[in-house]
């Protein structure tokens, strides 16, 4: 099932630049596992658990999920990486 992973732009030095990168995975594990081998040191988002670290969210075709990393992908899904985003009050 091949699914378009969405990579914001502080990661893309690990995607070649790109914003986009296809892989295949039938859930977040696969997902996760297939990124990986398209670019190297994303695996960095996953704690030693299998678990996608805290202050990261994934959103499969704009609903983030709660289900961890069996949740599914379906076929064609958009799957984005999104980072948690600090500051503070004005």
């Amino acid at each position: 099932m091949a699914v378009t992973v969405n990579i914001p732009a502080h990661w893309r030095d690990h995607s070649g630049g790109r914003a986009t990168v296809e892989v295949t995975g039938k859930n977040l594990r696969e997902v996760f596992n297939n990124l990986e081998v398209e670019c190297p040191g994303l695996k960095a988002l996953i704690t030693e658990n299998g678990e996608v670290r805290g202050e990261i969210a994934v959103a499969i075709n704009s609903e983030v999920t709660e289900g961890g990393m069996l949740e599914v992908v379906p076929e064609g899904a958009e799957v984005f990486l999104i980072p948690a985003i600090g500051g503070g009050a004005w």
